[in-house]
């Protein structure tokens, strides 16, 4: 029996698991990219203002801006039951396409061939749930909802900001919203310019069916951020 899983035997465990080796325990990175950050607190990500969830599991309308976009997009999130669920849907240019099913949360979305010329949005009734910037592929948004029965491990975090003013700051917080309808919000700190990373000993665990993401502000005008997370989705049997 391994040290870290029953099934994995390996000293090597995380090497192990970003191999796919078990399909109970996935890695996420979990990218945000905030390119114009106002001095109130938004998610960090390169959709327009704070993200909003979906109330219910809507199905999404998915559309380019431009007519050149024809390729296949992978959707990946949430149903209703807080169960994975993913869709391959095509990008049907600036004409807009409907998934088949209905998403109660998007935790990613990644086009599967090609570069897109235009910015693709995945939407339901204009708000948009899932933004792929022009040329960048997939979606910027530092949030993810956990499955139910997992868990996610927050093991590094990492944020860049190209910050020069000495009178101009970034802060940035943690957010954690319960099926239940409790809002933490904690950890905020602050930070100007390059990187600031934290290594944590004991992962950051974010229990099951709960919505995660990065909150920041500018201390004023406007400001880039970007926020890397490394973390661990695991099976809660094996917690």
């Amino acid at each position: 029996m391994g040290y870290f899983h029953e099934d994995i035997d390996s000293p090597h465990a995380l090497l192990e698991i970003a191999a796919d080796r078990n399909a109970e325990l996935a890695p996420q990175n979990i990218f945000g990219y905030a390119p114009a950050l106002g001095d109130t607190f938004q998610t960090c990500w390169n959709g327009t203002g704070t993200y909003a969830f979906p109330g219910s599991a809507v199905q999404m309308s998915v559309v380019s801006t431009s007519a050149s976009d024809t390729m296949a997009i992978l959707i990946s999130g949430l149903d209703a039951d807080y169960q994975s669920l993913t869709e391959i849907i095509l990008v049907n240019g600036t004409t807009p396409n409907t998934t088949v099913n209905a998403f109660f949360r998007i935790n990613s979305a990644t086009i599967l061939s090609g570069s897109n010329v235009g910015d693709i949005s995945i939407s339901n009734a204009s708000v948009v749930y899932g933004f792929i910037g022009a040329g960048i592929g997939t979606t910027q948004a530092c949030l993810f909802t956990v499955p139910a029965e997992h868990s996610l491990y927050i093991f590094r975090i990492s944020l860049t900001s190209g910050t020069v003013n000495p009178n101009k700051y970034i802060t940035y917080r943690n957010r954690v919203d319960s099926s239940t309808g409790r809002t933490l919000r904690v950890a905020t700190s602050t930070f100007q310019s390059d990187m600031q990373t934290f290594d944590r000993q004991i992962p950051f665990r974010v229990t099951p069916k709960s919505d995660f993401q990065f909150e920041a502000k500018s201390s004023s005008g406007t400001n880039e951020l970007s926020i890397f997370v490394e973390a661990l989705l695991m099976k809660d049997k094996y917690a």
